[in-house]
C-alpha cells in the first residue's frame, strides 16, 4: 500500500531564495500570524530573513571559538543575551555562543538574573558591556522592536516576537520571564578566558 503523499507548499525568503517546502498547515499558520504572504502563483514568500540567521552564527562561532562565553566550556549554540522576547535581535552585538545547559538553562532570564543563579562571573566582553548597563540595553532593545521592520528579524522565533509584540496589548503573549534555571547549571566549569580577543 503507498503512502499518500502531503502536499507541499513552495516556500522563499525576502530575496526570492527557495528554502525547504512546507506543509500546507504550516503555510496557512504562517500567513494567518503575518509571518509569510503567499504570491499568485501559490509560493509562500516569508516576511523575515531566515538564512542570515545562520550567518550570524558562524561570525559568533568563529568570534568566541566554540567557548560557552557563560561557563567556558566547550560551546554550540547562539544565545542572545538580550532575549528574542525582551526584544533582542540576532546580531554580533547581542549574540553570544554558549553550551547547551547554560543556554537551556537560562531560557530567556535576563544576564543579571543568570548570573545571580550560577554565580558566574562571565568575562566575554559582550556579556561584561551588558552586564554593567542592563536596564538600557533592555529599554533600547523594546524600543527598537516598536520601530524596526519584521524583515529585519532573522528567525522564526524573532519574527513571532515581532508580530506578538505589534498585536494590541490585550492580545499580547510575550513569554514571562524566567524565574529560576530550567535545567541543570555545570558548576564545575572554568570561566570564560582572561585575555579574550574578538
Amino acid at each position: 500500500m503507498r503512502t499518500p503523499l502531503i502536499e507541499r507548499v513552495p516556500v522563499r525568503d525576502l530575496k526570492g531564495r527557495p528554502l525547504t517546502p512546507c506543509s500546507v498547515e504550516k503555510a496557512l499558520e504562517n500567513v494567518r500570524t503575518g509571518l509569510a504572504r503567499w504570491d499568485p502563483d501559490g509560493v509562500l514568500h516569508l516576511n523575515y530573513q531566515p538564512l542570515a540567521h545562520r550567518r550570524i552564527y558562524r561570525q559568533v562561532q568563529r568570534r568566541d571559538g566554540y567557548v560557552c562565553a557563560w561557563c567556558g566550556g566547550p560551546g554550540s549554540t547562539l544565545d542572545h543575551v538580550i532575549p528574542v522576547c525582551w526584544g533582542g535581535e540576532t546580531s554580533l552585538e547581542n549574540c553570544v555562543i554558549a553550551c547547551r545547559a547554560c543556554n537551556h538553562s537560562r531560557n530567556n532570564a535576563l544576564p543579571s538574573a543568570f548570573v545571580e543563579w550560577t554565580g558566574y562571573r562571565p568575562r566575554h566582553p559582550i556579556l561584561r558591556r551588558v552586564l554593567a548597563h542592563e536596564a538600557e540595553y533592555v529599554a533600547r532593545a523594546q524600543e527598537r522592536l516598536k520601530t524596526r521592520p519584521l524583515s529585519s528579524c532573522l528567525s522564526r522565533e524573532e519574527a513571532q516576537i515581532w508580530v506578538a509584540y505589534h498585536l494590541p496589548e490585550a492580545e499580547r503573549e510575550i513569554p514571562p520571564p524566567t524565574l529560576a534555571p530550567l535545567t541543570r547549571i555545570k558548576p564545575d566549569m572554568s570561566p570564560f578566558g582572561e585575555y579574550f580577543v574578538p
